[in-house]
């Protein structure tokens, strides 16, 4: 008989220790293990934060799959969806066009919930979110770029912008990141003569009266809050961010505070392919039973964000933190091998030993066995408790030695850029924005996908209405087919989004598609008829 074939979608703390601890049975039944993740690692979440203050390495939150479960088969490839019918996990093509997927028998769900915009124009545009590893190296290299290009402003509103750093939510995830960009901007800053502290600012934004209002008690909350506005941060209590622009971040309230860092550790939702699956949820979440399988089918068990677990018989579901996830994970293998062999499943049950938050500059806060901790101490305390739940020994080492460095050397203001730049980018502009100025040096043409401009020139001192742009019209071309600058400002009369193309790549699509080029031209001289 063919083995069976149990598949882990999802390469978090659920999925990982489901598959690591699954291993621990293939001597004592015929089974196979697959686990389908988009990178090859896994990524240690709760020290995302401290990779962007630089007080440990990028690849010290990481570890390769193939280590951490050496017998089991590893897809490093994004799923596209999973057909409930034939039980197949089919993957995107990679390398080639050609349709994959992979049979199931037993199938784990682990994927994580996603950063979600909808409903909140120009925070996917503009806004940073902080979810993996690639988040917290953009957000590192965000700062450092920023504080580089104020050092060398004049212009006293620039500056502003350059200098004010905007975080949106106060979970732990925001709480931490705020902490340690502040740690990090205020200690760079150090090394710019030109850079007054008392310009920076670093601004909290969150929805609720007080930080981590789900994980804390108000008393430790609230001296999270003490500490942090010692430190210089500001509190923006009970607003959201709604919006966002290339140079500012608008609040509930409609306050605008002009800024050309923003980071958003909320809103997250279930992951599309979660979503996708005709499968019970509540609030989004996989319904499952106290065995972890999800309700109605005992072939497919649900853990981590992706699951709406029952912890007891009062209601109560179990919270989306990796303590939890990494015993769930357990309890799914042991289930998943009793299952197999006929032997009675157990129901999943765990009382949480604590919780706690890192607040940078060697301090924290937490709750740990019903114990209040805070200060030093508590930061001692999480890092010695999040080391030790470090998978492998040689990443022990490794975190050791980097925070150990981290008390003699200050952290290096180098730019990893290892993303390629986009050709095409979309931008988001709120009413009155100006998209450039008449003189600016043509750099873009830009296509209106959403909104409306208008075309200003200025005569005898005052601006000169030429026309009006709406959805799918183009502008900005005239300065990059004959190399100068700006005829015209453009406004926009109302929230609008545009497409901009990048004047190098617009160059090169004229020079191979003469008509193209013929085109733009033919609009270009109409329009000094018109304008």
């Amino acid at each position: 008989m063919a083995k069976k074939q149990v598949v882990v979608v999802g390469g978090g703390f659920g999925g990982v220790y489901t598959a690591m601890h699954l291993e621990k049975y293939l001597n004592k039944a015929d089974f196979e293990i697959t686990i389908v993740n988009r990178e090859n690692y896994f990524v240690y979440q709760p020290m995302l934060a401290e990779v962007v203050g630089g007080t440990i390495g990028l690849l010290d939150t990481v570890a390769c799959l193939n280590r951490l479960a050496p017998k089991t088969k590893h897809y490093a490839r994004e799923v596209s969806g999973i057909n409930l019918e034939t039980k197949m996990v089919e993957m995107v093509p990679i390398y080639t066009h050609e349709y994959y997927a992979i049979p199931y028998d037993y199938l784990v769900l682990s994927l994580g919930n996603v950063t979600d915009f909808k409903g909140a124009p120009g925070l996917h545009e503009h806004a940073l979110p902080f979810k993996n590893l690639a988040d917290a190296l953009k957000i590192r290299n965000r700062i450092i770029d920023v504080l580089a290009t104020a050092a060398t402003l004049t212009d006293e509103n620039l500056r502003k912008e350059f200098l004010t750093f905007v975080v949106g939510g106060g979970g732990y995830s925001g709480s931490e990141v705020v902490a340690e960009l502040n740690d990090l901007v205020r200690k760079l800053a150090k090394e710019y003569k030109t850079i007054d502290p008392k310009e920076i600012r670093v601004v909290m934004v969150h929805s609720k009266d007080r930080l981590m209002e789900r994980e804390l008690s108000e008393s430790l909350s609230r001296y999270a809050e003490k500490i942090l506005r010692k430190r210089g941060v500001e509190f923006k209590f009970e607003q959201r961010l709604d919006s966002a622009t290339n140079d500012k971040a608008i609040l509930s309230n409609g306050e605008v505070i002009p800024s050309r860092t923003v980071i958003s550790t909320v809103p997250s939702s279930p992951n599309p392919i979660i979503e996708a699956l005709d499968l019970p949820k509540e609030k989004g979440k996989l319904k499952t039973n106290r065995f972890l399988q999800v309700e109605g089918h005992e072939n497919i068990f649900a853990l981590g964000d992706c699951a709406n677990i029952p912890l007891d018989d009062e209601g109560k579901t179990c919270p989306p933190t990796a303590q939890f996830a990494v015993r769930e994970g357990k309890a799914c293998a042991q289930n998943i091998y009793n299952q197999m062999i006929g032997k009675e499943k157990k129901p999943f049950f765990f009382k949480t030993l604590g919780s706690m938050g890192a607040l940078g500059h060697h301090n924290a806060v937490g709750e740990v066995f019903g114990i209040k901790v805070s200060g030093i101490l508590a930061w001692f305390m999480w890092r010695a408790i999040y080391w030790y739940k470090l998978p492998r020994f040689t990443r022990k080492i490794k975190v050791a030695i980097s925070w150990f460095l981290d008390f003699i050397i200050p952290p290096e203001s180098v730019m990893l850029k290892i993303e390629s730049s986009q050709a095409l980018a979309q931008l988001h502009f709120e009413k009155d924005d100006i998209i450039f100025h008449e003189g600016d040096i043509g750099d873009y043409l830009y296509i209106i996908t959403e909104g409306k401009v208008d075309v200003l020139k200025e005569k005898d001192g005052k601006q000169e209405k030429l026309a009006s742009l709406s959805k799918g019209s183009f502008f900005g071309e005239m300065a990059l087919l004959n190399e100068r600058t700006r005829t015209a400002t453009i406004k926009c009369t109302c929230p609008t989004d545009v497409l901009a193309l990048r004047k190098a790549d617009f160059g090169m699509l004229v020079a191979n598609f003469k008509g193209l080029k013929h085109q733009f031209t033919e609009v270009e001289e109409q329009r000094k008829h018109e304008f």
